[in-house]
């Protein structure tokens, strides 16, 4: 397939996801001005549940999940969706994630370039609160997206809100070895109270952070060229459930490139949503994988990684 320069968007889709966050991270996307820009849907699951959408390119994989259990595989979701792609750059990101400014993905494309062997990684990320989302949603439906956009709120640091009111947050900060750098997580309180309760009290174990905390960051989002994820071995299709193959894609962007934050002032904004997917035991064993992988050394993990992608599609 011939690419060109511009940027594909990657999404993700994985079994009952709400369809309502993703067509409204797609009005972002379609928002993006004076960029050659496509996007591409990578769903994963039973039967399809993403509409036909003008403009979006589609692929969908058979998944059964197993019972009690969302075992879909972020890595080769994404991955199919790369190689279904067009464009010389790929944005990665979620389907709970949207563009605030209209010239997001252009002023990425021009930052990136100003060096071979730059990739970007983890933006700033505000939040909308669960319980501000399906008032945002119909501002969406009545005005259309860009109008709703200029609607939400923005009086109080790491969120977004469809009022002015006050919420209030817990917050704290935790070093992190996988991506080198000392990371702030948020809740909102009510939330925090319940992820006490629920832990009986403990406040020591926070390897169970996913189930309702939220970095500042967009961990999934990444913006690279085509050329330097082929090169790597694309997403490692080891990790089951959520976390860690966005995490493994960085490391090798580090070790082998030159891997750098997002420009601050290029911030996304999150639609919460209940984590229920979330498995805090799946998580452990994706951490054990990914130590395992980085005890062993980028060089093998490449490796693995590109017989993958030539076993499974055929890419050298």
């Amino acid at each position: 397939m011939r690419q060109n320069e511009g940027i594909s968007v990657i999404i993700p889709l994985y079994g009952n996801f709400d369809i309502q966050r993703i067509l409204r991270c797609i009005d972002s996307i379609k928002m993006q001005k004076d960029i050659d820009k496509e996007i591409v849907v990578s769903e994963q699951g039973e039967t399809r549940r993403f509409p036909s959408i003008e403009g979006v390119r589609y692929a969908f994989t058979y998944h059964k999940p197993r019972e009690n259990l969302s075992d879909f595989n972020p890595g080769k979701v994404r991955n199919i969706a790369i190689l279904n792609s067009t464009k010389d750059y790929i944005y990665t990101m979620d389907a709970d994630v949207i563009f605030p400014d209209p010239y997001f993905l252009k002023k990425l494309l021009d930052f990136i370039k100003t060096d071979p062997n730059k990739a970007l990684f983890r933006p700033f990320m505000r939040r909308l609160p669960k319980d501000n989302f399906e008032e945002f949603n119909q501002w969406c439906n009545s005005l259309g997206f860009e109008k709703a956009l200029k609607k939400l709120v923005i009086n109080q640091e790491f969120l977004v809100k469809t009022s002015t009111s006050y919420r209030e947050l817990k917050i704290f900060e935790k070093d992190s070895k996988e991506a080198n750098y000392r990371k702030t997580f948020t809740s909102l309180i009510e939330d925090y109270k319940k992820y006490v309760e629920e832990r009986l009290g403990s406040d020591d174990n926070f390897n169970f952070w996913p189930i309702y905390w939220n970095e500042n960051r967009h961990c999934g989002s990444n913006l690279f060229r085509r050329s330097h994820f082929i090169a790597l071995g694309g997403y490692c299709e080891r990790f089951i459930n959520w976390g860690c193959e966005d995490s493994d894609l960085q490391w090798k962007f580090r070790e082998l490139y030159k891997l750098e934050f997002f420009p601050p002032e290029l911030e996304v904004i999150h639609l919460d949503h209940p984590k229920g997917y979330v498995s805090p035991k799946m998580w452990a064993l994706n951490e054990e994988k990914s130590s395992e992988r980085k005890k062993n050394g980028v060089k093998l993990a490449v490796e693995y990684d590109k017989e993958i992608l030539k076993k499974e599609y055929g890419e050298k």
